[in-house]
């Protein structure tokens, strides 16, 4: 594979930062009508006084929270350890280094991955798409910056450390990167999210099938680098270990965190639920638990996160099937998306009732790709009256969670 021209990174770094600049205008906006809106005299938030505190909603405050005084575990309530480490140790030591504020540090270590993310995805695109037009890669580009959850790739979440982690590995992959490099990658994704572990299945299926070395030196690679590409992980349980003394803390402390869910948590009940995908359609059955307008109002779904979750998973599913179907995505990239979606859905799905799933479909970051080749037949026109689209219910979304009215 030939090596990339200085031309072409330059090319590629100018396009990244001009989608991240132009993609970031309707959030921007959105915090800034957040801020200066009038909260009623009935609103329980607190209003953000400022465009920092408006981003600070949500897994934001726990994120700060663990900056501010570590960790901490009860294994009868909510505990932090949910979160995990990588995002929170960054965001510190841009604070120590930089004398921010940890909100200010977490929401620059953030906006730093998505431009990296960018750049990546433009070079990414370039390797695995090299017939497109310019055109055409910055409709990808457009299409990942513009799509509404991903709002949180700009607020102080861990999505957009998780994204740029991702994009590097497949980067990488496509361009030969020795294994040592790759493995590291696909550990360090471990340390960022718990769903890190899917870079670890796509890294091993990259191992195992190099069609150039014999099947011995495979598992003899696998067996010496598969604990490699887990490092996070391993070292999150061994903190956990010797702090808590319960290595799985952060897998335990989840059956605190539900919303909606039915009484009966039991294994057969969840198992049956999940394969009827009773946690998907039950949103929208108004007799359902689920349902996502629990107060049975004539309000409107069109800006309820807890309505689109659903939608926005079973979308993201359609997408890495009909990317497979067209041969659009490779065998790396299918078992990264499947792997993406099918964590959370089997860990949390019924737990949550799909809760935060249309933010966890936005990071299968393969499904960019597909959506940019579907676009590529489209008209300028039709593609700018989605972008449009796709702009302002990103606008609409951030004022939302601005205003901490957005539940997900």
């Amino acid at each position: 594979m030939n090596a990339p021209t200085r031309g072409e990174w330059l090319e590629d770094c100018f396009a990244g930062f001009t989608a991240y600049y132009l993609t970031s205008l309707p959030v921007f906006l959105g915090l800034l009508l957040g801020v200066n809106l009038p909260y009623g005299a009935g609103d329980r938030a607190v209003p953000p006084t400022d465009l920092v505190s408006a981003c600070i909603r949500f897994d934001a405050i726990h994120y700060v929270q663990i900056i501010r005084e570590g960790y901490s575990y009860d294994p009868k309530q909510r505990s932090i350890v949910a979160f995990f480490p990588a995002y929170p140790l960054l965001g510190r030591l841009v604070s120590t280094a930089t004398g921010l504020s940890p909100e200010e540090a977490l929401l620059l270590t953030s906006h730093a991955a998505l431009l990296a993310a960018f750049v990546l995805l433009a070079r990414y695109v370039r390797v695995r798409w090299p017939e497109a037009t310019a055109q055409q890669r910055h409709v990808v580009l457009a299409v990942f910056g513009l799509w509404p959850t991903g709002l949180f790739f700009r607020m102080p979440y861990a999505e957009s450390l998780f994204v740029c982690v991702a994009l590097a590995l497949l980067y990488g992959m496509a361009r030969g990167w020795p294994l040592t490099v790759l493995a590291l990658l696909a550990g360090l994704g471990t340390a960022v999210r718990p769903v890190g572990v899917a870079l670890t299945a796509a890294f091993i299926w990259h191992v195992a099938t190099q069609a150039d070395f014999s099947f011995a030196v495979r598992v003899r690679r696998l067996l010496l680098l598969t604990p490699l590409a887990c490092w996070g992980l391993l070292a999150y349980m061994l903190y956990q270990k010797i702090a808590f003394d319960a290595p799985l803390a952060f897998a335990q402390t989840q059956e605190h965190w539900t919303m909606r869910a039915p009484a009966d948590r039991g294994f057969l009940t969840k198992l049956e639920s999940l394969a009827a995908l009773e946690p998907i359609w039950g949103v929208y059955l108004p007799s359902s638990q689920r349902y996502w307008d629990q107060t049975h109002s004539p309000g409107s779904p069109l800006f309820s996160l807890i309505f689109w979750n659903p939608i926005l998973f079973v979308l993201a599913v359609a997408l890495l099937a009909w990317g497979g179907r067209k041969r659009w995505l490779t065998a790396n990239e299918l078992i990264l998306g499947a792997a993406l979606l099918a964590i959370p859905y089997l860990t949390r799905g019924f737990e949550m009732s799909m809760a935060s799933h249309g933010r966890f479909a936005a990071v299968v970051v393969v499904n960019y790709l597909v959506l940019g080749r579907m676009c590529a037949r489209l008209s300028p026109m039709t593609i700018a009256g989605i972008s449009t689209a796709l702009a302002l219910f990103l606008f609409a979304f951030t004022l939302l969670y601005a205003k901490h009215f957005l539940i997900f």
